[in-house]
């Protein structure tokens, strides 16, 4: 049968061991947070939270709760349990060894990888049209082009599941009429007959997690325009540059 320790005794572990508690708990809120965030929107920004430092959380939490439930029954808490709160301990330093991971997981940073890639593409693309004449009016050029600036990347955003969303362009019939159902990496694409003008407009990803139009600071949607240029000499040394 265990014996019980003294109430000081008893006292002076619950402290010591809900300062532990308390150090795996600021470790690891970053990580609990984003992925409470990731459940409540439609998409978020950013790596996927480490479980192994989410483990070390409720691992901690687990023993520091039956440790306080032993203490006001007034009895000692089983070794076992502040050996689960050391492993949380243990746990939790070793996965912050290479510092807290927050980098990437606002909506800005994903905005902007998505508008660096927009005009990227578009750079590629307004100097093909100047040489041409023309740009593509079939998607598949376009989406051989977007593969060959991406290099194969996903976007930063990723769904409830974690899942990476791919960088992707769709063809609209009208600069008019956005479609507003499309997801984060999109790259709306409206191309003029003929091939002499297009028009690319990037969806990013709202704070709140949900799509939406790439904005300037001053509110107005970013459009990446190109047109052909006849008063311009054809060929690579034109020197067109591309221009939002």
């Amino acid at each position: 049968m265990r014996q019980d320790s003294s109430l000081p005794l008893r006292l002076v572990h619950a402290i010591v061991f809900a300062g532990f508690t308390a150090i795996c708990f600021v470790s690891g809120w970053p990580e609990a947070q984003h992925l409470l965030h990731s459940q409540l929107q439609p998409f978020h920004a950013g790596p996927p939270p480490r479980p192994v430092l989410l483990l070390a959380v409720l691992a901690s939490l687990v023993g520091m709760t039956a440790v306080l439930v032993q203490f006001l029954r007034g009895r000692s808490a089983r070794v076992f349990w502040s050996l689960l709160i050391l492993g949380g301990l243990a746990l939790a330093s070793w996965s912050n060894r290479e510092g807290v991971v927050v980098a990437g997981r606002t909506a800005d940073s994903a905005n902007l990888k998505i508008l660096r890639v927009a005009r990227d593409l578009h750079g590629r693309s307004v100097s093909e049209l100047q040489s041409h004449g023309s740009a593509p009016e079939d998607l598949v050029s376009w989406e051989s082009a977007l593969q060959q600036v991406t290099l194969g990347q996903t976007t930063p955003v990723r769904t409830r599941s974690f899942a990476p969303l791919h960088f992707r362009i769709q063809k609209i019939d009208s600069p008019d009429a956005l479609p507003s159902n499309v997801p984060p990496g999109t790259l709306l694409l409206h191309v003029m007959e003929g091939g002499v003008a297009y028009e690319l407009h990037p969806v990013g990803i709202s704070p709140s997690g949900e799509p939406w139009l790439l904005r300037d600071p001053k509110g107005e949607d970013i459009v990446f325009r190109g047109a052909f240029n006849p008063d311009l000499p054809m060929g690579p040394e034109s020197g067109a540059h591309p221009t939002p």
